[in-house]
């Protein structure tokens, strides 16, 4: 997975308009994520459903907690893929169905979107996934329009979009601080020099010295008794 790449697809994903009520289509998002290997994908629509939708419900349908279930032993596949966690899934996937079909206009897309999440374990596709991406968005939509809160409208694909990039988007590479050899031995100290963390020096007045950390223009050293003492030193 390219960080650059997937990063300007978000980029193009957030830039789009979208259907006001529907969002984006799931085509333009598995366009976007094809890439992405599908048990990330399915980890990240777990932590979306659940980081974004799945509150309410929880809030509203304490005794419900058939979205709950699907997403747990999804995770408990993911784990562990065997054929009776699979088959425990698609029992959970089948309660959301029903849990879809008895709220439908009132939240049915919470246990909508949990049921395509479960769908797509042991799949040959990840498209369960962005159908379930698709639906979090819709439910995003339809809670701000209660509200008549439209002009929010892009911050919900903005908090659907952050979401995925924690699992999706590789971290930024960390460039490696530059190595001291550990065998070199102490060098003189010049105020007009650049030195390293760990770097050992001699000074004229203060004997053999250790760096021990470093700024921009100085470096704090420890003297041969323990004690700390900053001095200058060039970028």
């Amino acid at each position: 997975m390219d960080r650059a790449a997937l990063t300007a697809k978000f980029d193009r994903l957030l830039a789009l308009r979208g259907d006001p009520v529907k969002g984006l289509p799931a085509s333009d998002w598995a366009s976007a994520l094809e890439s992405v290997p599908q048990d990330v994908l399915i980890r990240a629509a777990i932590a979306m459903v659940r980081g974004l939708i799945l509150e309410e419900w929880a809030d509203r349908r304490k005794e419900d907690s058939r979205p709950q279930k699907a997403l747990e032993t999804t995770e408990a596949w993911l784990a562990s893929p065997s054929p009776e966690r699979l088959k425990a899934v698609k029992a959970a996937a089948k309660d959301c169905t029903a849990a879809r079909n008895e709220t439908f206009g009132d939240g049915h897309r919470v246990p909508q979107a949990a049921r395509h999440v479960a769908w797509t374990c042991g799949a040959d596709t990840a498209e369960g996934i962005f159908d379930a991406i698709q639906s979090v968005e819709e439910e995003l939509l339809a809670r701000i329009a209660l509200m008549a809160e439209y002009h929010r409208g892009p911050e919900q694909r903005r908090a659907i979009a952050d979401v995925l990039k924690k699992f999706v988007v590789p971290p930024e590479p960390v460039a490696a601080a530059p190595e001291v050899p550990t065998n070199a031995g102490p060098v003189p100290y010049n105020a007009d020099g650049h030195f390293e963390l760990g770097q050992r020096l001699t000074h004229k007045k203060f004997g053999e010295i250790l760096v021990t950390s470093v700024g921009e223009t100085w470096i704090e050293v420890e003297l041969p008794d323990a004690s700390k003492k900053r001095l200058a030193h060039k970028p």
